[in-house]
């Protein structure tokens, strides 16, 4: 259980608080849709059962600095106050040599890994919004869908070698539907950095530095003036059916896992304008429902396998004494 002691009395609790209460509609409905290619469920099993969840683990611990009361205790105690605070069993953490970026890995065993880049750049609060960011996907069961929409690109091209290129066009709409899910799954998990931070300006800077930020500039930076972008082109761009068009082309041609850092702080600064941002953090919230029985998950249905530790579905601990 998370260490709820290590929390300030300046930011709340929210115990047992279910992925629901802060799912964002696109993600859900690009979840839905997900689910919807009949193979999909086939293909994540077969990830499974091929073990790249267990060698990404190997090469992750033989290769980056794990974090502890030992080994950066600092960042250890930001990611011990973060679980308390979105109720999450504390995952391993990581740090590794690389650029500005976070990943979470790890299916049956969740990890998160810090990158250099990203230390270097961003103070405490900022870290501490993207440690939740991170742990959201853990929570929400993200974890299993991101890896694969990391790797659905190289699968495509192998089974189109493979398969004299039938094989890639079969799996054009699963890679499609994926990447689509993963950008949206992200609105999510930037909600719950929201959550961990209790203050949108950490929020809104991790954002704008992830843009276009530097060490040696960062104070010449102005998180007003990027919120002003980020309405501009919510807003700016939806005048004429023309602009509509090229948004469309922009997001259509754009085939990453994640949103553009505009339009993640332009989804952020909306939910903060709603009441249901203050309804959470006063206790009005969606919460989980009892253990995993009889081979599904008792909170949101969905079948799960023995070596599973999360629910690939709703992201809750499984506990299987009780399947």
């Amino acid at each position: 259980m998370p260490d709820t002691d290590l929390v300030p009395l300046s930011r709340s609790l929210l115990p047992g608080i279910a992925p629901a209460a802060f799912q964002h509609p696109l993600d859900r409905q690009a979840t839905e849709q997900l689910r919807k290619h009949r193979s999909f469920e086939r293909l994540c099993a077969k990830y499974i059962e091929y073990g790249y969840d267990r060698l990404a683990y190997v090469v992750n611990i033989a290769s980056n600095v794990r974090v502890g009361p030992a080994q950066y205790p600092k960042l250890h105690a930001l990611l011990q106050e973060c679980c308390a605070i979105l109720d999450v069993p504390e995952p391993e953490m990581y740090v590794e040599q690389g650029p500005v970026n976070a990943i979470t890995a790890g299916h049956t065993r969740p990890y998160i890994t810090l990158f250099t880049g990203l230390l270097e750049l961003m103070n405490e609060d900022e870290l501490r919004a993207v440690i939740g960011h991170e742990l959201a996907h853990i929570k929400c069961g993200h974890v299993l869908y991101n890896m694969m929409a990391d790797s659905i690109g190289t699968l495509s091209a192998v089974l189109g070698d493979l398969t004299f290129g039938i094989g890639a066009l079969l799996a054009m709409p699963i890679e499609a539907a994926l990447l689509l899910w993963s950008r949206r799954a992200e609105l999510s998990c930037d909600r719950a950095a929201l959550l961990v931070t209790q203050d949108a300006g950490p929020c809104v800077t991790m954002l704008m530095k992830l843009a276009g930020g530097v060490n040696s500039r960062a104070a010449e930076m102005d998180p007003a003036a990027f919120l002003e972008q980020a309405k501009s082109y919510g807003e700016g761009l939806d005048q004429t059916n023309t602009d509509k068009v090229y948004r469309l082309l922009a997001s259509g041609f754009f085939k990453g896992t994640h949103p553009f850092s505009i339009e993640r702080a332009k989804h952020l600064n909306d939910w903060v304008e709603t009441r249901e941002f203050e309804r959470i953090l006063n206790g009005e919230y969606a919460r989980l429902n009892t253990p995993v029985v009889e081979g599904k998950c008792s909170n949101c249905g969905a079948p799960i396998l023995p070596q599973y530790k999360f629910c690939m579905s709703c992201g809750k601990e499984l506990d299987h004494r009780a399947v």
